[in-house]
């Protein structure tokens, strides 16, 4: 299986945000998940392909020409995609991903993840999208999403499909169990 992991290219304030993706890092390898992510050195994103690679995991990366400068492009990871765009980016990241871990990040991760769940919701693909939500980074976001839900812009059943957890044992369990819900224009059953 492989999973997409989303995460910033900065470090965050406290240093939990480093030591529970170095965790992450391990729970992957021992439940068999290989790593695609952005392809970069920096911040989390080095941190995630850094440790993966020596826990001797499979690391792929997707990085565009133009960040491969300016990110520092992880050149000893195992495989590297490099494309012309963002959106080109996320398409091979989504492609390459049987499911998808957000960890605390910036405008890019949002916009990533958010991505996803849109496409999920739409039934374009049917694969977990959770968030890593260490020291309650994504607490704020889940209660404007549920607050999207009371207004009558997201069915309850798209936040429902969302695995948001401090516990990255409990993720990986509700990503192998994973079942996704119907399509926003299909009437559930």
């Amino acid at each position: 299986m492989n999973v997409a992991i989303y995460c910033g290219s900065a470090f965050g304030r406290s240093s939990i945000y480093e030591q529970e993706t170095k965790k992450l890092a391990l729970k992957l390898v021992e439940n068999s998940m290989n790593i695609v992510y952005g392809g970069s050195t920096q911040g989390l994103m080095g941190v995630i392909s850094n440790e993966s690679l020596k826990l001797k995991n499979s690391v792929t990366g997707v990085i565009t020409y133009d960040l491969v400068d300016k990110e520092i492009e992880n050149k000893a990871i195992n495989k590297i995609y490099k494309v012309n765009t963002i959106n080109e980016r996320k398409e091979k990241m989504e492609e390459l991903a049987d499911a998808f871990i957000t960890l605390p990040g910036g405008f890019g991760t949002l916009e990533e993840i958010s991505e996803v769940i849109s496409f999920a919701q739409l039934g374009y693909h049917k694969k977990p999208c959770a968030f890593l939500n260490i020291n309650g980074y994504y607490d704020n976001f889940i209660k404007f999403l549920e607050n999207a839900v009371y207004e009558g812009f997201i069915a309850k059943r798209f936040i429902e499909m969302l695995i948001v957890s401090d516990d990255i044992d409990e993720i990986i369990k509700r990503i192998k169990n994973y079942e996704a819900p119907t399509s926003k224009w299909k009437k559930e059953k």
